[in-house]
């Protein structure tokens, strides 16, 4: 008798307006969100933004394409600001999905906790 097991694709779907893109759950992708995701959330923080300010709006652009490549890959910001050209609405579409992507990690068992222990676990068999 065979055992077959049912795969999993190891991504997360991602909808923004009627934009389809998905982030990758391999073990490398999910270290490199925990980790620069939240350089680009105080990158944000850094920056003031007003209308007249075109140094600073150039600045939040580039932040948020380092953010949006990070998470949905290469080109997925021209894509998101052609179809909402305003930094500040980026910047909102930028948290929820960081937020959401943290909380689907969380609701599928992959904590930042279990990605330690399993740290843990394999130095120990060394």
């Amino acid at each position: 008798m065979a055992i077959k097991i049912q795969t999993e694709k190891p991504e997360i779907p991602v909808e923004i307006g009627n934009l389809r893109f998905s982030f990758d759950l391999s073990d490398e992708s999910i270290k490199k969100f925990r980790k620069e995701a939240l350089e680009v959330q105080k990158e944000f923080h850094s920056i003031t933004v007003s209308e007249d300010d075109e140094e600073a709006l150039e600045q939040a652009k580039s932040v948020l394409k380092r953010g949006f490549e990070l998470i949905l890959g290469e080109g997925s910001f021209e894509k998101i600001y052609d179809m909402s050209p305003s930094v500040m609405t980026c910047m909102n579409y930028f948290v929820q999905l960081e937020e959401g992507i943290e909380q689907e990690l969380k609701e599928r068992g992959i904590s930042q906790d279990q990605v330690e222990k399993a740290k843990k676990y394999i130095r120990n068999k060394k």
